[in-house]
């Protein structure tokens, strides 16, 4: 069958002569075989997922605190040193994550045994190193096994799992699996001298069983030292490319700040040249923001002449005419830009008030005769514009 992008070897690194597959992207198996690594029957290049004899390897779980990645990682040796026989600083530990109770789930595995079967492995491109029995199917409830070579790998937790001889399977099931805990067995039929461990066969092979959950493997144990070299390229890249990106959005800041500094400067010329461009056409106005009202008011005046002053005052007067109650407007008189305005008011103090309201208004507004009679008050106001 032709190999594709998405086929990798699975191998099973146990024994002198390891068992391996050819499996696609959904962990079947396409190829099958045994071989010495060194030998020439070795598959050729293929992404290698590698399972680890997980009686090489030790599951701790570890109380720490929340710690950042980096602290975290200098934690985490010295913090399993209590739970080992030898030396922290001979041991390779990796986190797996946290539990439900917050504790760190982690692998332990010697710096020696990673070393020997990396060394193996030197010129092959290894994207996974994991316990082989950690890939066991595993659900709640029950406990899974298998058998490779000359021992039997077992799961019966997320985080719980090892590799022990068949002459001891009885006392470990024994602890393991209590009374309602099924016992299934991967890896085709039951080994005569299991029969009475009560196990359920569910699996042909071994290797295939374990497929799936390689390709989604809880934990990797490349890391630190043993990171793979494209793992490596991909995270230098990933940090040129993010320097890039702070970089050119830096940039796009910067260019935005200084459009919009010139956008501003340009708004402040263009604004100067129109108040200028408008002393010049309407002088001795000042606009102070009402260019567009100020021109409509000095364009009538030219236009209409003399009937423009009136208009003006009229429109500026009539709002507060009709918003004072009481009043009556008794006739209208304008010349020489004066207003003159003849009302009915309840009282004097009514006509007093709108003097006030309209000087509130920037006109020049006086009281020019007021009298009282049995009905209220008559009077006469004169309004013009301030300064003429």
């Amino acid at each position: 069958m032709a190999r594709s992008s998405q086929h990798k070897l699975l191998i099973h690194a146990v024994g002198e002569d390891w068992s391996w597959v050819v499996i696609d992207a959904r962990g079947k198996v396409s190829e099958r075989g045994r071989a010495d690594p060194a030998s020439p029957d070795w598959p050729g290049q293929l992404p290698r997922l590698v399972l680890q004899d997980a009686g090489r390897c030790t599951g701790l779980s570890l109380e720490l605190p929340a710690l950042s990645a980096s602290r975290l990682d200098q934690a985490l040796r010295w913090a399993a040193e209590e739970h080992l026989a030898g030396s922290a600083e001979e041991e390779h530990v990796v986190a797996a994550g946290r539990d439900s109770e917050g504790r760190v789930e982690t692998i332990v595995i010697a710096n020696e045994e990673m070393a020997r079967l990396m060394a193996v492995l030197e010129d092959e491109p290894v994207e996974l190193v994991c316990p082989d029995a950690l890939c066991l199917p595993w659900e709640e409830g029950q406990v899974s096994l298998g058998t490779a070579d000359d021992r039997v790998l077992l799961r019966w937790g997320r985080w719980q799992f090892g590799s022990v001889g068949t002459e001891l399977i009885d006392d470990v099931l024994e602890a393991v699996a209590g009374p309602g805990i099924e016992r299934v067995w991967y890896g085709g039929e039951v080994p005569p001298a299991m029969e009475r461990a009560g196990l359920r066969p569910a699996g042909a092979d071994l290797l295939a069983s374990l497929a799936p959950g390689a390709l989604d493997a809880p934990i990797n144990l490349l890391s630190g030292p043993w990171t793979p070299s494209s793992a490596r390229t991909a995270g230098r890249h990933w940090r040129w490319a993010g320097a890039l990106a702070v970089l050119v959005l830096t940039l796009a800041l910067g260019m935005t700040l200084l459009e919009r500094q010139l956008l501003r400067a340009e708004a402040t010329h263009l604004q100067a040249a129109i108040d200028e461009r408008f002393g010049e056409i309407f002088p001795g106005v000042t606009p102070a923001g009402r260019h567009r009202e100020l021109a409509e008011r000095e364009l009538a005046r030219l236009r209409f002449g003399e009937s423009a002053g009136l208009l003006d005052l009229m429109y500026r007067t009539a709002p507060v005419l009709s918003g004072q109650s009481g009043l009556t407007l008794e006739g209208l008189g304008f010349r020489d830009g004066q207003l003159d305005v003849r009302l009915r008011a309840p009282d004097v103090a009514a006509l007093d008030e709108l003097e006030q309201r309209l000087r509130a208004l920037d006109l020049d507004a006086a009281v020019q005769s007021a009298s009282l009679d049995a009905d209220g008050a008559s009077g006469r106001i004169r309004i013009r514009q301030v300064g003429r």
